[in-house]
């Protein structure tokens, strides 16, 4: 695979290929030095390989504790004071090897080293690969939740070694899943369709699957950034699950619930509120849910209180006017992005919280 996100002269490509060529790819769009940013699991297994393509950088090699608790300003710090005592100048490109939490934490400590210094995406989860790596978005969280501290930094290169995946662990995997799920509930009615229909070849990491899932959600993603790279509008649809995912983590303890799981849980959520709106029938919310369910996810939290889920919602930075804009599904392919009052997201953080037979 190979695609471009149209942004101009910072338009940059998005690849697969096999770890071994990372440094070939790289070499096309980049001649500086490189630290290569990753995490002590991810190193263990795929850091020395890394370090071996990349031989002719020069690498230096740099860890951030592995997972989501680690996301934090504390963790930022310490990579960006680890830069810094490695020397680097505007010449030098980070590479961030690992998930959606490595690269994130890395693009927030490039975006703001220097002031900016080239960054280029190695993501070796699912999740990172068909989301997370691709657009821009970097930062950490806080107590008041996720990703409230950050910057929108363009990667020069994102590289998907497609290999990587056949090492994750089950729920990593599936965490990922819920990142493919949302990519066809908001753009694709016939991808939707074929996860539905592929998803024991999905769930046994058939090689050509994945090589489709992964393309596919690439190329929306790189689509909706390419026409709206700041969240000014269109992007915002890539919020759909995520209100109500967002602030299950946050209630649950941030890496109590891995990101995607919660997103998948969200979505089902969300897609209430188009029924309660009269703008969907229940439907909706149920083929969301049999479709989770067969990829191995979760589509209620049973028990959550539903108060603390409100509260956790109206902390979210895409609250305006005391409301909450939310990108709801209303059909499969198709999300409306929307205001939704505490009434709202109390009814649909109360169809979270109840049990499901999923």
């Amino acid at each position: 695979m190979r695609l471009s996100v149209d942004l101009g002269e910072r338009s940059y490509p998005v690849v697969t290929g096999p770890l071994a060529g990372l440094g070939e790819e790289l070499a096309r769009h980049h001649s500086g030095r490189v630290v290569l940013v990753t995490n002590p699991v991810v190193d263990a297994l795929y850091g020395d390989a890394a370090m071996a393509s990349l031989a002719s950088f020069s690498p230096e090699r740099v860890q951030v504790p592995d997972g989501e608790q680690h996301k934090t300003l504390d963790t930022w710090r310490a990579l960006v004071d680890g830069l810094l005592a490695r020397g680097v100048d505007r010449g030098t490109a980070v590479v961030a090897l690992g998930g959606g939490v490595t690269g994130d934490i890395a693009g927030f400590a490039a975006a703001a080293t220097l002031r900016g210094l080239t960054l280029v995406q190695v993501p070796t989860t699912l999740l990172a690969m068909v989301d997370s790596s691709v657009g821009g978005k970097t930062g950490v969280n806080t107590d008041g939740g996720k990703n409230l501290v950050g910057a929108f930094h363009q990667p020069t290169l994102v590289y998907a070694a497609l290999e990587t995946l056949s090492t994750l662990d089950e729920a990593e995997f599936r965490c990922g899943l819920g990142e493919v799920l949302k990519h066809a509930v908001l753009a694709d009615a016939e991808f939707f369709d074929w996860l539905d229909r592929r998803s024991d070849d999905i769930l046994s990491r058939d090689p050509s699957c994945l090589e489709q899932v992964v393309a596919r959600c690439c190329a929306i993603k790189a689509d909706i950034v390419s026409r709206d790279e700041r969240e000014a509008g269109l992007r915002a649809v890539l919020n759909a699950g995520h209100t109500l995912g967002h602030a299950l983590e946050r209630v649950l303890g941030f890496g109590t619930l891995r990101h995607g799981e919660a997103v998948a849980i969200g979505l089902v959520a969300e897609a209430w509120i188009a029924v309660e709106r009269g703008e969907a029938t229940a439907e909706l919310p149920a083929r969301i849910a049999r479709v989770a369910g067969r990829l191995g996810l979760k589509t209620s939290a049973e028990g959550v209180d539903a108060d603390s889920l409100v509260e956790a919602c109206l902390m979210d930075k895409k609250r305006l006017h005391g409301m909450v804009r939310v990108a709801y599904p209303v059909s499969i392919g198709r999300v409306r992005i929307a205001g939704v009052e505490r009434a709202e997201l109390k009814d649909a953080a109360l169809r979270l919280s109840a049990p499901t037979e999923n």
